[in-house]
């Protein structure tokens, strides 16, 4: 099998959706939601910046500065987990809507691994696999980053699904499969 013509695309079935949401999402809309919020702050900053008058309360300014940073850091904690909690709530309420649960999807390329799903795309690298277990239901994919995931992929039979061409591509151009 030749591993740049290698493209698969799984549809995921509802368990498969709620582990990655426990696992993986959840950590991402952490993530997200603290990018947006070290954004605002340092636009506050920004903004307070251009709107002073440096030659005569640049002291002023950088205690200003530094009490807001202080502030931001006392209560970014609480408010990102607030945020990311009521997010992640609001993600699992969607999927008892069928339309939403059919924009969950594995896209498998000879380069990476791809995870769509209605809030974005997460991208991997084949290369950061570090093992693959199969077991009799199911196919882990454990990837090493800064944050490790466990990607688990349902054996179950379903019509779209071709997972002995995953297991072969995976075999020949990644890593051994352990079996259990």
């Amino acid at each position: 099998m030749n591993a740049t013509n290698f493209s698969l695309e799984f549809p995921l079935n509802l368990s498969e959706i709620r582990k990655l949401n426990k696992m993986y999402f959840k950590h991402l809309f952490r993530q997200r939601i603290v990018f947006i919020s070290v954004g605002i702050l340092l636009s506050v900053i920004f903004f307070d910046f251009t709107n002073s008058n440096l030659e005569d309360d640049f002291f002023l300014w950088i205690i200003r500065s530094l009490v807001v940073v202080v502030f931001f850091i006392i209560i970014e904690n609480s408010f990102v987990d607030v945020v990311s909690k009521a997010t992640f709530q609001l993600a699992r309420k969607f999927l008892r809507f069928k339309k939403l649960n059919n924009r969950y999807k594995f896209v498998f390329t000879g380069s990476k691994v791809c995870i769509r799903f209605p809030l974005g795309r997460l991208t991997h690298k084949w290369t950061t696999i570090e093992k693959a277990i199969l077991t009799k239901n199911f196919l882990f994919l454990y990837i090493k980053e800064q944050n490790n995931y466990i990607i688990s992929i349902s054996r179950k039979d379903y019509d779209r699904r071709k997972m002995e061409e995953l297991l072969r591509f995976v075999e020949q151009n990644v890593t051994h499969i352990i079996k259990v």
